[in-house]
């Protein structure tokens, strides 16, 4: 019997109660040691935006997108996005 063959992975745990807590267990542990635990899905990923718009941002507002992009953990992009999904959805309720 080889090292290999000894070798048993922690449990999965169900669920994480953070991000973080997510985030370091998978740092420490190997994905190929669950692919029994994994279910499969189906997804569609769209390689690059349909639309790319360059937009000028004053200093002041080009600080508190840096700020709100530290704050919330993810790309000025996703924030921008998500922010005008939010208000499109507004305006389309609105104008409906």
């Amino acid at each position: 019997m080889t090292e290999k063959d000894k070798y048993t992975p922690d449990s999965l745990p169900e669920e994480f109660e953070e991000f973080e807590e997510l985030s370091e267990f998978w740092d420490a542990h190997d994905l190929a040691d669950y692919g029994e635990s994994l279910t499969p899905v189906s997804i569609n990923v769209i390689a690059e935006p349909t639309r790319e718009y360059v937009i000028s941002l004053s200093e002041t507002l080009n600080e508190l997108m840096r700020e709100a992009e530290k704050q919330e953990g993810v790309p000025v992009g996703t924030l921008v996005n998500l922010w005008i999904q939010e208000r499109l959805q507004q305006y389309q309720t609105a104008s409906s």
